[in-house]
């Protein structure tokens, strides 16, 4: 599967910003974490909350960082392209 320069861009920031669970992610997320872009960690709970359950984030790797930097240099090359993932996948996804 191929991606834009700007759904990978916003995907490594989502994940930079834990703004993702594991169970919500979007087909994006299978193939960073397979290039070692991005893992996943346990995000505990709260301890005032009994309930519930333990969450799997997706978080930056220190080479998903590198490639946002990469990216972000290479913004201003010809051929570059940018789309709308971000609103795309917060409609889909973020707000399901």
């Amino acid at each position: 599967m191929e991606f834009s320069n700007g759904a990978v861009l916003e995907a490594l920031r989502l994940a930079l910003y834990r703004q993702i669970p594991w169970h919500k992610r979007p087909a994006i997320f299978t193939s960073l974490r397979s290039q070692g872009l991005i893992q996943t960690i346990d995000q505990k709970p709260p301890p005032s909350t009994k309930y519930l359950p333990t969450l799997q984030i997706a978080i930056l790797t220190d080479k998903g960082q590198k490639e946002i930097q990469r990216i972000e240099a290479s913004k201003h090359v010809s051929g570059w392209l940018d789309d709308d993932y971000f609103a795309t996948f917060l409609a889909e996804v973020a707000f399901a």
